[in-house]
């Protein structure tokens, strides 16, 4: 049974990471993430809780921060992009399944959850919940290729941004490019908002498409 109140999902990866990076720390690093972690949960900006998809999202962020935290900073942003790696080596079989070149259903896939999120916020914040996620806008720029939407106002950029982590968070936003590269697919992004951008705009197309190589040198961020 998981006891720590960090989630079980990131925590395995965070320990193991202790155990080939950090063995002599490991068990002091888990106790202390365990701590850090409960307190950040008292700084949980109204998301919805459970309802909202999307609040998994900080959930993940502060499993980071409790760990860089208790590690004294030493499983910073560069371990991290380690341990998501292990993460994506358990998602590699959905290359097999799904290419963005050729199936048109996980675009399909993203207008359906993202209509629905955009529906729920309307609705939750019309009654003066849900305050502080984040706000979304689907296809503001007309794109006829792919999928695009662009997310305002950043809860995690936010705590990011008070709390001194503005170095530590764009490697959490790059992992964003990870999967879809394992779908076959390339993220056009040119701003987010924790490097000064007024949104975080997601532009998903096939990585053989001529937007992608359109878009071919632009940094990954």
């Amino acid at each position: 049974m998981w006891n720590k109140s960090y989630p079980k999902s990131w925590g395995r990866l965070f320990e193991r990471y202790c155990d080939e990076y950090l063995p002599d720390r490991k068990e002091e690093i888990c106790i202390r993430a365990d701590k850090e972690y409960k307190r950040l949960l008292s700084e949980m900006p109204d998301l919805g809780g459970k309802e909202n998809g999307m609040a998994e999202n900080m959930g993940t962020w502060f499993s980071i921060v409790a760990f860089y935290e208790a590690s004294d900073h030493e499983i910073d942003g560069k371990a991290f992009q380690i341990i998501h790696g292990w993460h994506i080596d358990r998602l590699r079989f959905l290359g097999k399944i799904v290419d963005a070149n050729k199936n048109k259903w996980p675009y399909k896939l993203f207008e359906k959850l993202y209509a629905k999120y955009e529906r729920q916020v309307r609705e939750h914040q019309a009654k003066g919940e849900w305050t502080e996620t984040w706000g979304i806008r689907i296809n503001p720029d007309n794109r006829s290729e792919g999928y695009s939407f662009h997310l305002i106002g950043c809860p995690i950029a936010k705590h990011a941004k008070e709390h001194g982590y503005e170095e530590l968070l764009p490697y959490l936003c790059k992992t964003d490019h990870s999967l879809a590269h394992v779908l076959h697919a390339k993220l056009i992004r040119t701003q987010i908002e924790i490097l000064g951008g007024d949104y975080c705009d997601y532009w998903y197309v096939g990585d053989k498409s001529e937007a992608a190589k359109a878009y071919s040198n632009l940094e990954e961020i």
